[in-house]
């Protein structure tokens, strides 16, 4: 096994997490959705890093995920997830169905911005190495099997940040993401859009409606 990094964000590092996705809002924050925002403040998400060889484990990649891959000298595995306390703290809304819509939309944002933000710290990890590091991807998107999830979690030594796996590989608590990053000389970081995937998805069907 490779090194093993475990990780809970700090009371700073949540809140500029959160600010930044207050403002990409824009007039869609309101003062009632800052309200709801506030409730989020006690959190303290966690993220583990496991970093391996890439013929360790044989994942059951896409063609177009397989790609970005294959120039790996290492790749980056991760867990990360705001917790069992952001499950509750959206249901504390049900009896308003605003509220509720809006908090469970908060979160949503809030665990897409953790992810970007181990994806950063795997960033600072692969450059210490002095190796390039790829775009982040996970299973169930870009055409790579949702099943994978299993050998993605069994590669931990332990339940990464407490986070379990439904049967059909859904993670709990559901704020959580899972992923892989490639690090390497010959890694390439891509940007990300539809016109880079070759994978038929949903996103793709709506745009072309």
């Amino acid at each position: 096994m490779g090194n093993h990094y475990k990780f809970k964000l700090s009371a700073s590092e949540l809140e500029s997490v959160m600010e930044n996705h207050h403002k990409a809002l824009g007039a869609d924050f309101t003062e009632e959705t800052l309200k709801i925002a506030i409730t989020f403040r006690t959190i303290r998400p966690a993220y583990e890093i496991l970093l391996i060889k890439p013929d360790e484990i044989k994942f059951n990649f896409s063609p177009g995920v397989s790609r970005k891959l294959d120039k790996a000298d290492e790749v980056a595995l991760f867990v990360a997830t705001l917790g069992a306390e952001a499950s509750e703290i959206i249901d504390s809304f049900k009896s308003d169905p605003f509220a509720y819509y809006a908090a469970d939309h908060l979160a949503s944002l809030y665990a897409e911005a953790l992810a970007d933000f181990v994806h950063r710290k795997i960033g600072l990890i692969a450059n210490d190495k002095g190796y390039n590091y790829s775009n982040r991807y996970s299973p169930g998107y870009c055409g790579w099997r949702v099943s994978d999830q299993k050998l993605l979690f069994a590669a931990f030594p332990d339940l990464p940040c407490n986070v379990a796996l439904t049967e059909g590989s859904l993670m709990f608590p559901v704020k959580s993401v899972s992923g892989i990053v490639a690090m390497g000389k010959e890694v390439v970081y891509a940007s990300y859009g539809c016109e880079k995937c070759r994978e038929s998805c949903l996103n793709k069907l709506i745009k072309e409606i």
